[in-house]
């Protein structure tokens, strides 16, 4: 039994999430900030750990090409080496990067789990994985549930900005690990013409909104639903022989979708924690509207 979509590990896996972020949750409602602020560090520290440790295990055991696993090498992988700074931090902006985004992607990648398609469920790097990424998740959730980080609807256009900031450390992170021979040969372009949009390993679509797995199924509702907020010069060579075919700018792609969608998913999370204050807002809103416009006429 391997994990795939919809398998009993699978099923197993999530139930084990919902579980424990119900469980935590009941569990650190009315305890003290000192012992919320430990548990949670814990955890993403033993995320943290728990990342480099893969190296001692197979797959990535005497290999030196594992070396490019414990890099920032995608969203997940910079959240699990980023959080645990950034919740020791007094950053509202970071913070609230770090429970949209870890809220967002740690999800999406326990909904869909890519990376642990076609593995044994008990194995080391499965189990790692699933930890890993119920812990980027749940952690956040639980810094804004017991009160550690208050989310303020008003800096929800930031997260987007530091995402896209993110994308830019992976995008480097990847040339890097290419020229300094982490990636193999047939995953770089000196292996793939420039078309191809498996030309180089594509973690977090920072060469564009392709998964291989998608298109090889003929799916490509994920693609064609972003293509709607990406400008049509960056879905294109502009320039040499393979000008006007299609292929995704780099990075560039990203920033619209981002801001669009990010920007609006973040607000529409924090509604939950905001009610209040958006409806204060929103009558100051209907207040300066009918000063300016509506003017009461002196008798």
């Amino acid at each position: 039994m391997k994990v795939e979509l919809f398998s009993i590990s699978y099923f197993i896996y999530l139930g084990i999430f919902i579980f424990l972020l119900i469980g935590l949750s009941s569990l650190l409602k009315h305890k003290s900030e000192a012992f919320n602020t430990r548990v949670i560090s814990g955890m993403l520290f033993f995320a943290l750990v728990l990342h480099f440790s893969k190296l001692l295990f197979p797959p990535y055991v005497n290999t030196d090409l594992a070396l490019k696993k414990i890099t920032p090498e995608n969203i997940c992988a910079f959240s699990t080496l980023a959080f645990p700074f950034i919740f020791l931090t007094r950053n509202k902006y970071l913070k609230d990067y770090m429970f949209f985004i870890g809220l967002i992607s740690g999800t999406l990648a326990i909904v869909f789990p890519a990376e642990a398609f076609g593995k044994e469920p008990l194995i080391f790097d499965t189990i790692r994985f699933y930890i890993a990424h119920m812990i980027i998740t749940i952690a956040p959730f639980l810094m804004v549930f017991t009160g550690l980080h208050k989310l303020d609807y008003h800096r929800v256009f930031a997260v987007s900005l530091i995402f896209i900031c993110v994308m830019a450390i992976i995008l480097i992170n990847e040339i890097i690990l290419i020229e300094i021979g982490q990636v193999n040969i047939d995953e770089t372009p000196d292996g793939k013409p420039l078309t191809d949009p498996y030309r180089y390993r594509n973690y977090s679509f920072i060469f564009g909104p392709v998964v291989e797995y998608l298109r090889n199924n003929n799916i490509t509702l994920l693609e064609d639903f972003l293509g709607i907020f990406i400008p049509n010069f960056l879905t294109e060579i502009p320039f040499g022989e393979h000008a006007g075919e299609k292929k995704y700018w780099p990075l560039l792609w990203v920033i619209m979708p981002a801001i669009i969608l990010i920007t609006f998913a973040s607000f529409m999370i924090s509604i939950y924690w905001e009610k209040e204050h958006i409806k204060e807002d929103w009558v100051q809103i209907k207040k300066y509207f009918r000063k300016t416009f509506f003017p009461r006429k002196r008798v």
